[in-house]
């Protein structure tokens, strides 16, 4: 979600949007990246949610809601703007992820030089790969860290017996 932005931005595409299902992911996003990138927040990376924009004329890096860009697609049905869009969280499907994809899909073929990007740690690949015509799949392994569980019993209340005859 911060990273993969940041390597298309690198790499030269001029305008990326990132969707997000939900408003706060896509502001803080916004402010994590622009952190990382060194950027003051609003120049090189923005956000658009509703009710509140940070986006700049030259904003590389979008983050907005599904339905913002869905908002964008009523304004500009190409997309015109925008090189690359990145679904995130693709598998926390609703009406508009399965409204936003199908029109994305129709999109594609109108503008083949388009990048679209979907993203999910627990997506099925080769469903969404399908209905795309067979896009290639890149799947990165995350990583396991071991952990130690130590139990701590819960202290006692304050108004219990047991505490009360403890503090005398």
């Amino acid at each position: 979600s911060t990273q993969l932005p940041q390597f298309l931005a690198a790499a030269g595409y001029r305008r990326i949007a990132v969707t997000q299902p939900r408003r706060i992911s896509a502001v803080s996003l916004a402010r994590r990246v622009a952190l990382e990138a060194g950027d003051t927040h609003g120049a090189e990376v923005g956000y658009k949610v509703r009710f509140s924009s940070s986006v700049a004329a030259d904003s590389r890096i979008v983050f907005c809601t599904e339905g913002i860009l869905l908002r964008e697609l009523a304004g500009d049905p190409t997309l015109s703007s925008y090189d690359v869009i990145v679904l995130d969280e693709v598998h926390e499907r609703h009406l508009t992820t399965d409204f936003l994809l199908a029109l994305l899909r129709a999109l594609l073929l109108q503008r083949p030089e388009l990048r679209l990007l979907l993203m999910s740690a627990t997506i099925n690949c080769a469903a969404f790969a399908e209905y795309f015509g067979g896009s290639p799949v890149v799947q990165i392994p995350g990583r396991l860290y071991p952990i130690q569980l130590v139990y701590m019993p819960p202290e006692m209340t304050q108004g219990s017996a047991e505490g009360d005859a403890r503090r005398r």
